[in-house]
């Protein structure tokens, strides 16, 4: 520090120059580097820019490169202004660098200064810079070194909204700019590292020493930080740049914070570079090296030297990468192109084979059509029947007689629910039904197969006779068990059971709930990304109709209180089989395939999600919160592969509450329900086994009610799952439904209840955004705080509860809304809609590919059409538009992949784990092994002994 202040103290007094374009051999720094130019310019001696060295510059930006920029920046050449500074640590003028109020549509113009030269390739740059000042609104004040805001090396002075707050941080490009560890606040400028003897609010020296294998940053002399490139995750910038001094604002809360509300200014002192050019060539260099050989150079540390060193023409354009000109390989190209057409012609058989448009009316569908149409049915060869037959009620392994094929395994089709939400339902094959006077087995078909008034299937089990001469290995080895699938004609007759009626295997309304809930899920995020106004309080709007949207359609329509009936759904879905046959195979189920079925899609989808981002499809989200204004889209890729099979076993065990980490880089607000789902789905399963075992109703309906009030009160999902257990109890075992449509009076009584719950729920948030207080802030505060005991309220974490924390709004709107549908049959025909049902199928590709595309393609056609002026409200119609177009256009496509991730696979791994496997059958099979053991046996040529050896004797003699 005593060099820098005999530096102002000389400088103040000296009066001789010494002009850099004398130093024709370069300029030697402190580490021993020789620099061939320099610019050097001092704004206590001339109150213009040097014209041939530094200029200003015109712009507004029409969107910004950052996560969290809410605002524009600009610049205007009339901001830059010069007058004599009182701040410590300089004496005379300066340059002045103004920043003007914000605008109401979010631009913020300031000034930015640059070299004339654009064609600075590594050096040492020093400038004395004068931040604004405290209490103002935060601001920056930048040195950079940048190239097209890819190659970027960048110092940023900040005072921050809060003067404690304020720092200046040192930056590379690929910095996560709020990274605090990466700076020096200014409280500590004076402590032992730095040793800063002026105030940090006054003019600082900083320095920036870029070269091809380090960048250091300098406050004084003193190292701030220093970077080599195997510490950085981006490409080292090597670009040709230029320097820039800017002072701007984009109100990012992690850094500037701000912007001021009444504009700021800053200083700039001095400016002094010296660096080498990218225009010179090897030759140039050697030929330098060469005539300065036995010459002195000027030394960095002449505090004489004033001016710019001479440069052609060629230095002050911007750097143009070379055009690469890619030879075509055309076998290659050959190659995938017939790849891709044998993809796309397998990918539309499939799709044209498996369309909706090509499913039959199950109720003309005969048996025999259903079996060899349905690919839930597979058929082997096998011992497969005699374990099937076990499992369908058919019989023992003692009684079923062998034959020699069947159909090996009979699979219950799944109906699953998901959007952050999973059900499904298997049809229960337990109990064998015969046919009086028959010897066939019938077996009740599954849910996938339908019965008509006309027709029905017998499976027959037919005895294969075998010879009394073959050996017991032989029969081992060749008897398999064979049925006889046959179509009959079904009259009714006295003595025959009339045709079983298979159960249906969705509830309609309940798929119609979950469908539409799941829309109003992605419209929620679709208004979080591009109109945040609508969603979160006290954030600036577009147009005045957005606030009206958020204190009356949202609080209604756009509420996370839909998540709910995801949740009770889910449950209802889970437990019925187990609550009406006790069967615990039915749990056994649902615990081994309910997390494959959820995690597997969601593992494949989060990889394409991140193989997009890694090509580029996402990147224009960076750019879309300065022109949406909502900071809560943002994405992270995976540091490694290791950190992202780290992010799937969170999504699988981590509790809800911790929210697993790819929430963040995935889909920002969307994936934290997987974990919700998965650890609550324990809870249902156990909690329906011990419910089924309380016989007394109302000691059964107490424990319902102490399990719910206890899970409010501890902040726990589980009270949803328990109010789904709940509703599913009644119809399933209480028949409650029929116990009510008796009973007119009672029944009305309790729709409109069910109706005012339903209504009212969302209403209480209706009014908090018209009254100052807020009652889930109110009903958070009465919840215990996990860390330290007390109630909330009296802790510092009170306030708005977090989105992944439950609410008692959404648990009483879940309830009333719940019980409305499976009691009110004019709801019930709403949601059993066509569009719902076609839907329904799609809603786990669709909770997991609406993220996907509203950042990608909808960030840019917002971002462009914004650059292009289009008013917002247009903007926003023609993304809405065009996502959902897309969105939808998907759902086919996407969802038979999905379902063959999850469903299939679930169902194998289900089958692998229940099923007896087949026996080993051995190497030779069909073959007997006495076929290799005695050759002989197998000659039918009869020949005298000692033939053979003979005629391989008379071979051998011919041969030679």
């Amino acid at each position: 520090m005593a060099f820098l202040y005999i530096f102002f103290l000389l400088l103040s007094l000296s009066t001789a120059t010494t002009d850099v374009a004398s130093c024709s051999c370069g300029f030697l720094d402190r580490t021993g580097a020789i620099w061939t130019d320099a610019i050097i310019a001092y704004g206590n001696e001339t109150d213009k820019l040097p014209s041939e060295s530094l200029v200003t510059e015109d712009f507004q930006h029409p969107y910004e490169k950052n996560w969290n920029a809410r605002y524009r920046a600009g610049a205007r050449s009339s901001n830059l202004g010069h007058n004599k500074s009182t701040a410590p640590g300089w004496n005379g003028s300066a340059w002045v660098l103004n920043l003007d109020r914000p605008t109401k549509d979010h631009t913020v113009v300031g000034t930015s200064l640059r070299t004339v030269r654009r064609d600075i390739q590594y050096g040492t740059f020093e400038a004395v810079l004068g931040p604004p000042k405290p209490g103002v609104g935060g601001s920056i004040l930048a040195m950079r070194l940048d190239y097209s805001e890819s190659q970027t090396v960048n110092l940023n002075v900040m005072n921050a909204d809060d003067p404690d707050d304020a720092w200046t941080s040192f930056m590379l490009y690929g910095d996560w700019r709020g990274t605090r560890s990466k700076g020096v606040n200014f409280t500590d400028f004076g402590n032992d590292t730095y040793k800063f003897g002026g105030s940090p609010w006054g003019f600082v020296p900083y320095r920036i020493d870029w070269t091809a294998s380090k960048a250091n940053f300098f406050i004084g002399d003193a190292l701030a930080r220093s970077v080599s490139p195997r510490h950085v995750s981006k490409p080292w910038p090597t670009t040709p740049s230029t320097l820039y001094f800017r002072h701007t604002s984009i109100g990012d809360m992690y850094t500037s914070e701000g912007p001021p509300p009444n504009g700021s200014h800053a200083h700039v002192g001095l400016v002094r570079a010296f660096f080498n050019s990218s225009l010179m060539t090897w030759a140039d260099h050697d030929s330098f090296d060469k005539r300065c050989h036995l010459a002195r150079p000027c030394l960095v540390s002449d505090i004489s030297l004033r001016g710019s060193s001479p440069y052609g023409h060629g230095a002050t354009r911007e750097f143009k990468p070379p055009s690469i000109n890619y030879k075509k390989r055309w076998p290659a190209i050959f190659v995938a192109s017939i790849s891709l057409a044998i993809s796309i012609l397998l990918l539309g058989h499939a799709l044209f084979k498996r369309g909706p448009w090509n499913k039959t009316d199950e109720s003309t569908r005969t048996p025999s059509q259903d079996l060899s149409t349905t690919p839930s049915m597979i058929f082997s060869e096998g011992d497969g029947l005699t374990y099937a037959a076990q499992g369908l009620g058919i019989g023992t392994p003692g009684q079923v007689t062998p034959g020699n094929s069947t159909p090996s395994r009979v699979h219950s089709e799944t109906a699953w629910l998901e959007n952050g939400t999973s059900a499904q339902t298997l049809f229960d094959n337990s109990r064998p039904v015969t046919r009086p006077g028959s010897s066939a087995l019938q077996v009740p078909l599954p849910p996938f197969l339908s019965y008509d008034s006309r027709r029905s299937s017998e499976i027959t089990v037919v005895n294969e006779k075998k010879s009394a001469k073959e050996s017991v290995d032989q029969i081992n080895e060749k008897k398999q068990p064979e049925v006889a699938v046959k179509e009959m004609e079904t009259k009714p007759t006295q003595g025959a059971n009339p045709p079983i009626a298979v159960p249906k295997q969705r509830v309609d309304y309940l798929a119609g709930l979950v469908a539409l809930a799941s829309v109003l899920v992605t419209l929620i995020h679709f208004a979080l990304t591009f109109l945040p106004a609508t969603e979160i309080p006290y954030t600036h709007t577009h147009y005045q109709s957005e606030m009206w949207a958020l204190k009356i359609v949202t609080p209604y329509l756009l509420t996370f209180s839909w998540i709910g009936p995801f949740f009770t759904s889910s449950t209802r879905f889970l437990v019925g089989n187990y609550l009406k046959s006790g069967n615990l195979k039915n749990i056994a189920e649902k615990t081994v395939g309910r997390t494959p079925r959820l995690i597997i899609p969601c593992a494949a989808i989060a990889a394409l999600e991140y193989f997009c981002m890694q090509v580029g499809a996402i990147k224009w989200l960076e750019y879309l919160p300065s022109v949406t204004w909502s900071t809560w889209p943002y994405t992270a890729s995976y540091v490694t592969f290791g950190h992202f099979l780290n992010e799937i076993i969170e999504l699988m065990y981590i509790i809800p509450n911790a929210v697993p980490q790819i929430t963040f880089n995935y889909c920002i607000g969307v994936l934290w329900t997987i974990p919700v789902q998965l650890q609550n789905s324990w809870l249902s399963l156990l909690a329906v086994m011990v419910i089924r075992e309380i016989k007394t109703p109302w000691k059964r309906m107490g424990y319902y009610a102490f399990c719910i009030a206890n899970h409010w009160y501890a902040l726990s999902w589980g009270s949803f799952f328990w109010v789904g257990l709940l509703i599913a109890d009644l119809d399933i075992t209480y028949k409650w439904k029929t116990w009510l449509n008796n009973r007119p009076v009672v029944y009305y009584v309790f729709i409109t209840f069910c109706t005012l719950l339903a209504a009212g729920s969302p209403s209480i948030d209706l009014v908090s955004q018209w009254k100052p207080w807020n009652f889930n802030t109110l009903e958070s505060g009465v919840h215990p705080h996990q860390r330290t005991g007390n109630l909330i309220r009296d802790t510092y974490d009170y306030g708005y509860p977090a989105y992944y924390q439950p609410r008692l709004t959404a648990l009483t709107f879940s309830i009333g809304f719940h019980l409305l549908v499976e009691l009110s049959p004019l709801v019930q025909k709403f949601f059993s809609n066509c569009l719902l049902m076609w839907l329904f199928p799609h809603i786990l590709t669709l909770y997991l590919i609406h993220g996907l595309v509203f950042w990608s393609l909808g960030a840019v056609i917002c971002v462009h059409l914004a650059a292009h002026g289009v008013p917002y409200w247009a903007n926003m119609l023609v993304v809405a538009i065009c996502t959902y177009t897309v969105i939808f256009a998907c759902l086919p496509i996407l969802t038979p992949v999905i379902e063959t991730l999850g469903k299939s696979i679930t169902t194998q791994i289900w089958q692998n784990a229940s099923e007896k496997p087949l026996p080993r059958r051995k190497t030779l099979y069909p073959f007997g092994p006495e076929l290799f053991k005695d050759a002989e046996s197998n000659d039918t040529e009869v020949r005298p002994k000692g033939e053979d050896v003979e005629r391989n004797d008379a071979e051998t003699g011919r041969a030679l």
